[in-house]
């Protein structure tokens, strides 16, 4: 029962009355000040008082509303009844907005082409010709590759170039999201199906992604409870929402990504061996960056033609000692570790210098600053000492660089993303962590 519903007929159960009519003498204020809608019934359902608010709900019509009610008793004997109404719309309005938000966090549009894999090398050229291969059937697509190597680039390009192009790219981290909540992602859920199930129910993603591909990124990290689900599903072709009776169809490509050993995991009881086989129909494998050693150069410079702008720097030239220090490393973290170690780089760097020497990338891997600089960052706000932590020092910078994107566009974060090259949810992620 409501608050005011619940007060107001406490009231009047504990004082004597003769009259339904007497009671709305003493309550009318009560009934006035509440910001939901009440009407009064005697004991013969006739109407015998609205509030202001009621009156206005009225007027405006197409109102969602939610009610209850309450008994009025005098000596025992019903007298009438009190009838509260909620208008519902904004939060219902504010609750689908939400959903269609968390489901545009969720979709990702693949923006990566083959010609976003920077290269030569023999190796990785062999897996983007494979790729390019499979990429024009419908056949599943297993890309193995430690972390780092770019699976992800690799799926956006091999969606990108299938037929499925002009369909939806959707992906998913299964090792980022717990066991008993990915059933739910990925197979939706009907309505009731569990405590706080919004109404009507929700698709999950291989629902989104009909007609399209689903990319399935870190699929050794699932449980053999769930891979047993993703099992039905590739075999049937269908999905059964959680709390459903009835099976969907689907019509999905998939593209899954482990760095994990997924043989061994076999062997060990960890990863059934059905879904291996159901998934592994187009093994492609990355090759680590030691193994292609010779594309560093390549790969640095068009690292730099993009830091460059989000750093607000301007180095145009990369020192041959600098690249040859590059190359000696054997890059554990991959491309994702040469990443870091030029953004370092270029962090310590003045705005007005155009060449990155080996000093600076010697340092750069060391986690320090090697020589002292003329000028700091060119971004208002970026302390002229930045910490020697590379962790620490990314964070402070990507702070500013975050704030001043959202403050340049009006706090609308959709343009902010845009302007800053990475998706929404990417934005709202990093916004959470930085406490933005």
């Amino acid at each position: 029962m409501y608050k005011v519903a619940a007060i107001s007929c406490k009231k009047v159960n504990d004082m004597e009355w003769t009259d339904v009519k007497e009671i709305l003498e003493e309550v009318k204020p009560v009934l006035k000040a509440t910001s939901d809608a009440i009407c009064v019934l005697d004991r013969y359902g006739n109407t015998i008082y609205e509030n202001p608010l009621y009156e206005i709900m009225l007027k405006r019509g197409n109102v969602e509303i939610v009610s209850d009610s309450k008994d009025i008793y005098i000596d025992g004997k019903k007298a009438g009844r009190v009838i509260v109404y909620h208008d519902i719309s904004e939060v219902n309005r504010l609750r689908r907005e939400l959903d269609r938000l968390n489901q545009k966090l969720r979709k990702v549009e693949a923006k990566y082409s083959f010609k976003d894999i920077i290269g030569e090398n023999e190796k990785l050229q062999e897996a983007i010709n494979i790729a390019r291969t499979a990429a024009m059937t419908p056949a599943t697509i297993m890309l193995r590759g430690e972390s780092g190597t770019g699976k992800e680039i690799f799926a956006n390009a091999i969606h990108n170039t299938s037929p499925r192009r002009n369909e939806k790219f959707v992906k998913i981290n299964c090792s980022s999201i717990p066991d008993e909540l990915l059933e739910s992602e990925l197979f939706g859920y009907k309505e009731g199906a569990f405590t706080g199930a919004q109404r009507g129910g929700k698709k999950g993603l291989f629902q989104e992604a009909d007609k399209g591909s689903l990319f399935l990124d870190e699929i050794g990290d699932v449980s053999p409870r769930m891979q047993v689900k993703i099992l039905r599903a590739l075999q049937e072709k269908e999905i059964m929402p959680v709390g459903s009776t009835e099976s969907i169809p689907i019509d999905v490509r998939i593209i899954c990504a482990t760095n994990k050993p997924l043989e061994k995991m076999i062997e060990e009881g960890e990863f059934r061996e059905d879904l291996y086989y159901r998934l592994n129909v187009f093994p492609i494998k990355i090759p680590p960056l030691r193994e292609r050693k010779d594309d560093i150069e390549a790969i640095s410079m068009y690292l730099l033609n993009q830091y460059n702008d989000y750093y607000g720097r301007k180095v145009t030239t990369i020192e041959k000692d600098a690249i040859k220090l590059l190359k000696k490393s054997d890059w554990p973290g991959n491309v994702r570790e040469l990443q870091n170690v030029l953004s370092r780089a270029l962090i310590n760097l003045s705005g007005d210098e155009e060449v990155l020497t080996a000093e600076d990338i010697e340092a750069s891997i060391n986690g320090e600053d090697a020589r002292p600089r003329k000028a700091k960052a060119s971004y208002a706000g970026v302390p002229d000492t930045l910490p020697t932590e590379l962790t620490a020092a990314l964070k402070q910078v990507e702070t500013v660089v975050i704030k001043r994107a959202i403050e340049n566009a009006a706090g609308d974060k959709n343009r902010a993303a845009v302007a800053l090259g990475i998706p929404l949810r990417t934005l709202y992620y990093k916004c959470k962590k930085l406490g933005i």
